[in-house]
């Protein structure tokens, strides 16, 4: 299978469960302490506001419209068309409010030195081609600009042994998407740490290159539980400055 093949199946996935994803996320972003802990998070490592700001892999939108609500100037991409709906379609919670496009993470349609910061969240473990993607990320920022991602290392025994696939979702889509020809094409899908991205993040020139926990993050998980087919595990913020 080739890399835009693994893509578009990727991305058809996404798109159809983008209403079922949504709710989910919006419904553990209700949860009480949720939205305070995850504004935390992000302020904690962004540039003071209003600064302007690439949500990569937006998804529904759920970061863009938090991160709107700091008071920076938002843009967030994806490829599936379906969550980019579920996105456009939320009340925005903050002024101005995110912009939402269609838009590829690994090279996103923007000029050179075009943001302060760029973010991501559950990104890192679906991206292809991470060489390519971190230096037009690089690209995209201006001088001491920041990159702030957060993820986990959600399948180090792979995606096959994993519960993934098992939860609501009919007929295994998610195995199917993540078969193994789609995998090989995923570096970080089932790492065992974040060793690979940050040893990339400073070969393309990334520097204060940085990983931590969020002990916060697993507390809410632990008092409200997770998603079917999730565990329950320490997520990172991996953060990296443009020199």
């Amino acid at each position: 299978m080739s890399e835009s093949a693994a893509q578009r199946r990727m991305t058809r996935y996404w798109s159809a469960r983008a209403l079922a994803y949504d709710e989910s996320q919006t419904r553990r972003q209700r949860l009480p302490g949720a939205l305070e802990v995850w504004r935390g998070v992000w302020d904690a490592s962004l540039p003071p506001a209003p600064a302007e700001v690439l949500d990569l892999g937006t998804g529904s939108g759920n970061v863009a419209h938090l991160l709107a609500s700091l008071g920076h100037r938002v843009v967030g991409i994806d490829l599936a068309q379906g969550m980019l709906a579920q996105a456009r379609a939320k009340k925005a919670f903050g002024s101005p409010a995110p912009r939402f496009r269609c838009g590829d993470a690994v090279s996103p349609p923007f000029a050179a030195g075009a943001f302060d910061a760029l973010t991501c969240r559950y990104l890192l473990w679906t991206l292809r081609d991470p060489g390519r993607a971190f230096a037009a990320w690089l690209r995209l920022l201006r001088p001491g600009g920041v990159l702030v991602a957060v993820d986990s290392c959600w399948y180090p025994s792979g995606i096959a042994a994993s519960d993934a696939g098992h939860g609501p979702e009919p007929d295994g889509e998610f195995a199917a998407a993540y078969d193994p020809e789609a995998v090989q094409h995923l570096p970080f899908a089932e790492a065992p740490d974040f060793t690979g991205v940050t040893e990339l993040l400073r070969h393309t020139g990334f520097a204060e290159v940085e990983t931590a926990p969020l002990p916060s993050v697993l507390a809410l998980d632990e008092r409200h539980g997770v998603a079917p087919g999730h565990p329950i595990q320490m997520q990172y913020r991996i953060t990296a400055r443009r020199p």
